[in-house]
């Protein structure tokens, strides 16, 4: 049945379409609709008095040539219907022409609105019949009304410029209430904006701007306030609906603990603190107690916490506060003492906190403080326990100083009674220390130096001791003052074989530092041999010397400042060379350092001794010695002298030794003995005693023998060894 009625329906709507000569349409905002005779246009008002229109199009289908007249235009019912832009009727319109009016729909009421359009018209094809058809027109509009439920209360109506009031809330909480905006009217309406205004509110669940309540329904929106203080706060909503503004006034009042702060005194009375307020502790002896009360009182609206009571600062500490956290209601208090027993003297500083404020504490312990400094060029550097003075780099053999001050920063008098250095063959030494014990009043500071006297290369450390404080004393040994140049005096030059030269060694200037050295002899040999006994007087090719600090002259064995050497028999240079160090072993020694050398020429031949070894009836045998410093003796002449009145065979002899000395030099058994060499030369006697002597042998004939020898380079004096 029910799909029957609508199609029969919609078949008499075709019908009705097709009965009439036009095409109507009707267009509302952006909403186009094709009537038909009996068709229903819609117009929906933003609000009440606001006129809303559409476009009513009527087409006639008739032929070209062909027209229609409108008779009448009538609008039948609500006044609030109106219909402008037709000409007065009756009017023409040609076959195929369109004729526009507006129909406009002005609500005196949020009511629903209906009324009918009717028209008449009669064809020219058909001048005799009349025709009709009519339209429906329904109008809506909304309205608003307005209410608000409270935190906790009944929901009451709210005019424009009414006042959503809140109850008085903790500051730092949140009170909530609803505002209702209710369409009572027949049409959908729409919110423009809405918005709040003051600090301590805020809109919760606001639509956003052009927002739609139907007809009949409501929107909530909620409002938060948070109070930030306990002052009233204000503020409004505002509300912009089509034609029309509407606000509201919110008003509010935060409500909240407020705590006074009181110290008492001993004597029971009060002065009233403020948070970050520096509260100051009496002074205290170190090493004994001040005790202040602190009273907390709740001066405010609304219950307190304190969920932290607690102190910072060296000796200080609060006592007998009563079990946390603690619910303080408006007018009710509690106590709690605040203790300082400082340890050391000198200002104290710390903090106090109760709940969530906070208090600078200054308190002043009683007693001395010594503090400690190095001062360098002008210059203090503050130093503390097991801290470290530190010294310039300084040369060795030199020496830098720092004044070491000791100062009483404190409230009483303090006494030091001990200064000392301790480290083994320390190079830091106290000075101008002053007389212990020493009492320091307050403000008053003593001195004494420290100086680094280095003896080797790198860091030196020590430590130094006040009572019971200690510092680390760093220093740095650097690279000595270059030494002096230096002289060599004494033996230079050609000296003789076989002599013992004396030299000596000196200075230029003075050096600050204790030397120690090694003189050292090279040989460098002519004859192709070295020769063991061109050593030092005392043996060997080194010895040592010593150079006092600040002095010149070089000491050798005991204390001698000049050392003798031996030449030795060999041809050739001899190169004493010395070497330099601090007594800290820190070398000295140029790098090319000046050398002495003396010089043995090659010469003659040169004869120690001639002795008799042996002696028959006709034979002498002499034992001769000498040397050659060139290693070389080529000829031996020996000369015979008989005794007056004798007569020998031969007195004279040359004899060609080369190869014996050359094959003597070239063994090995010459080599420790430098060109030494011992000789023995067996004479044979020839001739005949005289008849008036008394002599019993021929040999007895020789009153004495003389000898040289010679090399290529000259001839030896003469050596005689006397028989009677």
């Amino acid at each position: 049945m029910r799909t029957l009625a609508l199609f029969t329906l919609a078949a008499s709507a075709l019908f009705g379409q097709a009965n009439i000569p036009f095409n109507i349409r009707f267009q509302q905002g952006q909403n186009l609709s094709v009537l038909a005779d009996g068709g229903t246009a819609n117009l929906p008002a933003d609000a009440v008095g606001q006129p809303v229109s559409g476009t009513f199009t009527l087409t006639y289908r008739g032929n070209p040539g062909t027209n229609v007249t409108i008779n009448t235009v009538d609008v039948i019912g609500s006044q609030d219907f109106s219909i402008l832009g037709f000409g007065e009727p009756p009017f023409q319109i040609l076959g195929g022409n369109t004729a526009t009016a507006t129909i406009r729909y002005t609500p005196t009421s949020a009511n629903r609105a209906t009324a009918r359009l009717a028209i008449t018209y009669r064809e020219s094809a058909t001048p005799n019949v009349t025709g009709s058809f009519s339209l429906n027109l329904t109008g809506v509009a909304p309205e608003f009304a307005f209410s608000y439920t409270p935190p906790g209360g009944n929901t009451q109506p709210l005019l424009s410029g009414g006042t959503i009031s809140f109850p008085q809330t903790v500051v730092d909480s949140t009170a909530n209430a609803t505002l209702t905006i209710t369409n009572r009217g027949s049409g959908n309406g729409t919110l423009t904006s809405i918005a709040s205004t003051g600090a301590a509110f805020q809109l919760v669940g606001a639509p956003l701007p052009g927002a739609v309540v139907e007809a009949g329904r409501e929107l909530r929106v909620g409002i938060a306030f948070t109070p930030k203080q306990v002052e009233p706060s204000t503020g409004a909503v505002a509300v912009e609906i089509p034609g029309r503004s509407v606000s509201f006034n919110l008003q509010g009042t935060g409500s909240a603990a407020q705590f006074t702060y009181e110290l008492v005194t001993d004597n029971g009375s009060a002065s009233i603190f403020q948070p970050d307020q520096t509260l100051t502790l009496p002074d205290t002896v170190v090493n004994e107690r001040s005790t202040v009360v602190i009273r907390v009182r709740n001066s405010g609206t609304a219950d307190g916490r304190i969920a932290v009571v607690a102190a910072t600062g060296t000796g200080i500490s609060v006592a007998d506060v009563p079990p946390l956290p603690i619910v303080l209601a408006p007018g009710n208090r509690f106590s709690f003492t605040v203790n300082f027993a400082p340890a050391a003297a000198g200002r104290v500083a710390g903090r106090l906190r109760i709940g969530t404020d906070q208090f600078d504490l200054s308190a002043n312990a009683l007693g001395p403080v010594l503090s400690y400094a190095y001062i360098v060029s002008g210059v203090s550097t503050a130093v503390s326990n097991n801290g470290s003075v530190n010294f310039v780099s300084t040369p060795v053999g030199e020496g830098t100083s720092v004044q070491f001050q000791i100062s009483n920063t404190g409230t009483a008098p303090g006494n030091v009674t001990a200064i000392s250095i301790t480290s083994a063959n320390s190079v830091f030494e106290i000075s101008s220390l002053p007389r212990l014990p020493v009492t320091l009043e307050p403000g008053q500071a003593t001195t004494f130096n420290i100086r680094f006297s280095p003896t080797a290369l790198g860091a030196a450390t020590a430590t130094l001791r006040v009572d019971s404080q200690s510092f680390t004393l760093n220093g740095t040994g650097g690279n000595p003052a270059p030494l002096p140049s230096y002289r060599f005096e004494g033996a230079s030059g050609a000296q003789e074989a076989l002599t013992q030269p004396a030299v000596s060694l000196t200075l230029a200037n003075a050096y600050p530092l204790a030397l120690s050295g090694t003189l050292t002899l090279t040989f460098n040999s002519e004859g192709f041999s070295n020769d063991p006994s061109v050593q030092f007087a005392t043996g060997g090719r080194t010895i040592a010397f010593t150079i006092p600090a600040n002095s010149t002259r070089a000491l050798f064995a005991n204390n001698s400042n000049q050392i003798r050497l031996q030449t030795g028999t060999v041809a050739g240079t001899i190169t004493l060379t010395p070497s330099f160090a601090t007594d800290g072993g820190i070398n000295l020694t140029p790098t090319r350092p000046e050398s002495l050398s003396l010089t043995v020429a090659p010469g003659a031949p040169r004869l120690l001794t001639a002795a008799i070894s042996a002696r028959t009836a006709t034979s002498i045998t002499l034992l001769i010695t000498g040397y050659a410093t060139s290693r070389s003796v080529t000829q031996m002449d020996i000369q015979l002298t008989p005794v007056s009145g004798e007569s020998l065979s031969a007195t004279t002899f040359s004899l060609n030794v080369e190869s014996a000395f050359l094959a003597w030099y070239q063994s090995q058994a010459s080599q420790q003995f430098g060109s030494l060499f011992t000789a023995t030369l067996p004479l044979t006697i020839g001739g005949e005693l005289s008849t008036n002597t008394s002599l019993t042998q021929l040999s007895d004939a020789v009153q004495s023998i003389s000898v040289t020898i010679s090399n290529r380079t000259g001839r030896s004096a003469a050596q005689t060894v006397n028989l009677r």
